[in-house]
C-alpha cells in the first residue's frame, strides 16, 4: 500500500483527491440505473417489477461491504500511519475474507429459504420466478458485490482514488454492454442481467489486488 494520504492537504488538492472518489460512487449506483434500463425493454416490465422486489437483499451485501470497508479502513489507515505496511496488508486481507465469508453464508441462506423470502418481499405468482432467478444468480456473485463496495473505499485508504475510479468505470462499462448482450442475442432474460452485474464486479474485485 503507498500512503499519499500523508501530505499536505489544500483546498484544491483535497478536492482532487476527492472527487474520483465522490464519482465513483456515482457510477457504481448507475449499475442499478443500467440493469433496470435493459431489463425493461429487453426482458419485460414485469421482470424489471421482480428485480425490484428482491433488491432489498442485495442492498444488504452493500451495506455489508460498506460496514466492513468503514470501520476497516480506520484500522488499516492506523497501521499504514505508523508505517506498518504488513500489518495493514494482513488487516485488509481478514477484511476480504470475513466479507466473502459472510456473503457464502448469505447465499446458502437464500438457496435455502428463497420462495418465502421472495413471497415475503412483495412478489405474487407472477413476479416469483422471475424474482427467484434474478437473486440467486446475484447472489452467486456475493463475494464480487461485498468485495466492490469494500475495495472502493481501501482504495481512497491506499491513496489510489483515481485507478479505483478506473476500475469501477470498467466495470459499469462491462456491465451495459454484457446487459445487450446476454438479454438481446443471447436471449438469457433477467439471469443474463444477474449474471452481467456480476461480471461487472469482478472487474474492480480482480484487478484490486494490486492494492497490497
Amino acid at each position: 500500500m503507498s500512503n499519499s494520504l500523508n501530505q499536505n492537504f489544500k483546498t484544491l488538492s483535497l478536492l482532487k483527491f476527492a472527487l474520483p472518489s465522490m464519482i465513483m460512487m456515482v457510477f457504481m449506483s448507475l449499475y442499478t440505473i443500467i440493469d433496470g434500463i435493459f431489463v425493461s425493454r429487453l426482458v419485460g416490465e414485469s421482470a424489471l417489477s421482480a428485480v425490484n422486489i428482491v433488491w432489498p437483499v442485495i442492498c444488504i451485501l452493500i451495506a455489508i461491504g460498506v460496514m466492513l470497508a468503514t470501520g476497516g479502513s480506520a484500522v488499516v489507515a492506523r497501521k499504514m500511519g505508523e508505517g506498518d505496511e504488513k500489518g495493514a496488508c494482513a488487516d485488509f486481507t481478514f477484511l476480504a475474507v470475513v466479507g466473502v465469508g459472510i456473503s457464502l453464508v448469505l447465499l446458502v441462506i437464500v438457496l435455502l429459504f428463497y420462495k418465502p423470502m421472495v413471497y415475503a418481499l412483495g412478489a405474487d405468482e407472477s413476479l416469483f420466478e422471475n424474482g427467484k432467478i434474478y437473486l440467486i444468480y446475484m447472489m452467486y456473485f456475493g463475494p464480487c458485490c461485498i468485495l466492490q463496495s469494500l475495495f472502493q473505499c481501501f482504495f481512497v485508504t491506499a491513496g489510489k482514488p483515481a485507478y479505483g475510479l478506473g476500475l469501477i468505470i470498467a466495470g459499469g462499462v462491462a456491465n451495459a454492454v454484457l446487459d445487450y448482450v446476454f438479454m438481446g442475442p443471447l436471449q438469457m432474460g433477467i439471469a443474463g442481467a444477474a449474471i452481467a452485474t456480476g461480471i461487472g464486479q469482478m472487474i474492480p474485485g480482480y484487478y484490486s489486488q494490486s492494492i497490497c
